[in-house]
């Protein structure tokens, strides 16, 4: 009997320690677990000041070794001032079988990249714009992105413009009362509804080309800094494009675009992944699709209608062609040789239509794919803009009238318009 109850005993002590080590095993996964998040989303504890002045510093050489004058003469342009450590240098005209994600913006509007390179996991070049009293900060936000990301450290390649000073410019240095290396500012809700109120026009097409000579990635998906691509888009493409052979050399003078359908999502929701998540949003209302309010006609033409009655599958397809129509300006995925934006367009209004309405006197197709999406977190409204907009838009459509007209002299063989 006493046998019988000593072999029991120490079966259920097996039984406790195999629990206990159950257990540890659990806590130790969710320890490396915790250790993983904290090292991908940022290296925190690694990042002293003294590593963040290094990287500033670092910066001011790039910026006093790269700089050069845009065709105009009007700005500064840097055009590697801070590469990506994984992606390999754009070296024109070589291309790598990859898709980039290209964007730009004002330095005050950075902190937008870190849930785009979460979304992207892949090539990243942005284009970021300062002023002259803007630049030490500009550089000391683009150190601690680098210094406590190591997605952005690896995937994003930054470009710098800035506007040619008048005088002489005062030398960089670390701002007075820096923010701290990790806490990446944002702008309050006047200066985000204020993005093109500077001093200067925001140059927004100098900004993207700039952006786009920044990767060397043979596809581009040029998009503004606040909006988010799907889940998974680039790895999609990247199959699609293996798949039906695109990257191979008798593909290279294909003319088709591949467009994204663009939505836009109430603040209060987080962004969908999914289509799945996208259209149960949509049936709520809280998603809807991009410029609904301000500017319908210019994104009606891409047939939200029917590309919501598509079901979610499995990777990117195809799903219907569209006729370009003025003044449809969609979002779309690119082969990196198309047509430049033109430069001239500043501000608001007619910057991405005239570039688009010339893929269309080129000859380009306009493909919509069927699952991938990119979504504008917030919604855009009459009260999202600054005060001289109309302005702005009122300039811009003199500037496209005759930027239609100087088409037709280059593309003397093409009977397409833009109407």
């Amino acid at each position: 009997m006493q046998h019988f109850l000593w072999g029991k005993l120490v079966l259920v002590l097996v039984a406790v320690v195999a629990v206990l080590q159950v257990v540890h095993l659990i806590l130790l996964s969710r320890l490396e677990a915790k250790h993983h998040h904290h090292e991908d989303q940022d290296d925190r504890s690694a990042s002293s000041g003294n590593e963040a002045e290094a990287t500033f510093a670092s910066l001011v050489r790039s910026l006093h070794q790269g700089r050069v004058l845009d065709t105009s003469g009007e700005y500064q342009l840097v055009p590697n001032l801070a590469p990506g450590t994984r992606q390999p240098p754009p070296r024109p005209p070589s291309t790598v079988p990859d898709v980039a994600l290209v964007s730009q913006c004002s330095f005050n509007h950075l902190h937008h990249i870190v849930p785009m390179v979460q979304r992207w996991q892949g090539p990243i070049s942005v284009a970021v714009f300062a002023e002259d009293h803007e630049l030490s900060e500009a550089l000391w936000v683009i150190a601690g992105l680098r210094l406590c990301y190591s997605a952005i450290r690896h995937n994003v390649s930054f470009q710098l413009v800035s506007p040619l000073p008048a005088g002489g410019r005062p030398p960089l240095s670390v701002p007075q009362d820096p923010s701290p290396p990790c806490q990446i500012p944002t702008p309050d809700s006047d200066q985000q509804k204020n993005n093109y109120a500077g001093k200067r026009r925001f140059p927004n097409n100098l900004l993207r080309n700039v952006a786009r000579r920044g990767t060397s990635a043979e596809f581009v998906l040029v998009v503004d800094i606040d909006m988010l691509p799907s889940f998974n888009l680039r790895q999609d493409f990247y199959d699609f494009a293996v798949k039906n052979r695109l990257f191979s050399e008798t593909h290279h003078e294909d003319k088709t675009v591949y467009v994204v359908p663009a939505f836009e999502a109430r603040e209060t929701v987080a962004p969908p992944r999914t289509k799945t998540e996208l259209l149960k949003l949509a049936d709520r209302g809280d998603v809807r699709p991009f410029y609904i309010e301000l500017c319908w006609k210019c994104q009606v033409h891409t047939d939200y209608e029917a590309w919501q009655k598509e079901p979610p599958s499995i990777g990117l397809a195809p799903l219907f062609e569209v006729l370009w129509k003025d003044p449809w300006e969609p979002f779309y995925i690119s082969r990196n040789s198309v047509p430049f934006y033109d430069e001239r367009f500043k501000q608001y209004g007619f910057n991405r239509i005239s570039q688009v309405c010339e893929l269309h006197v080129a000859g380009y197709k306009f493909s919509v794919l069927n699952n991938g999406f990119l979504v504008h977190r917030g919604l855009k409204t009459t009260t999202s803009f600054h005060e001289s907009k109309d302005l702005d838009q009122e300039r811009n459509r003199l500037l496209f009238r005759q930027f239609k007209t100087e088409l037709r002299e280059k593309y003397p063989e093409s009977s397409r318009r833009c109407y």
